[in-house]
């Protein structure tokens, strides 16, 4: 049953001495609620900083071509996405070597412009060109651990010429692209161990966000994969402990299809990112809800069944499962009706 607020005001009337009482459940309802939202308002924990971080040792340029010809359906699945805040850095596994992308320069979602689709063109060109750099010329020991710690360490933003890569209140995704093993704890003790580790780089985190490892790996024991006389393994290697602490995943590099399995960990890396919402001005009669963009109803209900949102009573909410049809995350509006759940009966 609903709550029926009563509120009386007093009136001074001075000019007659007298004192009179007005009873506010005699004012009309209000009875809607259409309001403009511009997107730029959606409540979503929207920061991800990506790292990638790929052998350049001499054996690694068929990989490295994998991963040119299929930057578009991997950096689609995230980077097209209106509402999250990307940022990616590219190394490579010598110990030595400056980054090749995302560092002293952002890459990052401020290069996508929706009003213009030739911009993720470049933005994947950019890519690509980066990978490129990378060449194969590298130290013949890959030292992925170390350097993922070196170069975070080093843009730490304390001197204005080295800005921060990681942000303060972002996800962090580091992706491990190599054929060989990751050799890091044997050349620079236990504190690069996985766990170790692991524990570690979460500290460079906030407590509420996530830190996730993948691998796209060649391996002798990964599918498509012949090394002969390599004894090393993806089981049991420190690349299988560190993605399993952090709930990431592997897929091979040897395999036709990796272009369909790079986009795996795209969409994946886009699932971090909570649903985008709207928290309403006020309460809504449930069934009258209704959501327009660009003067088009759009549906709610279930994801499967073809709804673009739903409405959560707890936070009071407007939550979108996309932002795929829209068109400039950063100046288009929503028009939201609904009948205002004030208490008072309309039949």
């Amino acid at each position: 049953m609903k709550l029926r607020f009563f509120f009386l005001a007093l009136f001074a009337l001075s000019c007659v001495g007298e004192t009179k009482y007005v009873h506010y459940d005699n004012l009309p309802p209000q009875d809607e609620d259409n309001r403009v939202y511009p997107l730029s308002l959606l409540e979503v924990d929207k920061d991800i900083d990506v790292l990638i971080v790929i052998d350049n040792s001499g054996s690694m340029d068929s990989i490295q071509q994998n991963v040119i010809r299929n930057s578009r359906i991997f950096l689609e699945q995230f980077a097209k996405q209106p509402y999250i805040n990307w940022k990616i850095g590219l190394i490579s596994t010598d110990k030595s070597e400056a980054p090749y992308l995302g560092f002293d320069t952002s890459f990052d979602w401020g290069l996508i412009d929706f009003r213009d689709p030739t911009s993720f063109d470049r933005t994947v060109a950019r890519f690509q060109e980066a990978v490129s750099s990378l060449g194969t010329n590298g130290d013949p020991s890959e030292y992925v651990f170390y350097n993922v710690k070196r170069v975070v360490d080093l843009y730490d933003g304390r001197q204005p010429s080295r800005p921060a890569f990681l942000r303060q209140n972002s996800h962090f995704v580091v992706i491990m692209i190599s054929d060989e093993k990751e050799q890091s704890k044997e050349d620079f003790g236990a504190a690069y161990d996985a766990p170790n580790f692991f524990n570690t780089m979460s500290q460079y985190i906030a407590g509420n966000k996530i830190l996730r490892f993948y691998g796209a790996l060649n391996r002798k024991d990964l599918q498509g994969c012949t090394r002969p006389g390599d004894s090393d393994t993806y089981a049991g290697s420190q690349y299988e402990s560190i993605i399993n602490l952090s709930n990431g995943f592997n897929i091979s590099a040897c395999i036709d299809n990796f272009g369909t399995e790079l986009a795996k960990i795209g969409k994946d890396i886009a699932s971090l990112i909570g649903l985008p919402s709207l928290l309403l001005k006020q309460r809504p009669i449930v069934d009258t809800i209704k959501v327009f963009y660009k003067g088009k109803l759009l549906p709610p209900g279930r994801k499967d069944e073809g709804g673009l949102w739903f409405y959560e009573e707890s936070t009071n909410t407007i939550n979108f499962y996309t932002m795929e049809f829209v068109e400039d995350a950063r100046n288009d509006v929503f028009k939201i009706e609904f009948e205002v759940d004030d208490g008072y009966s309309r039949d």
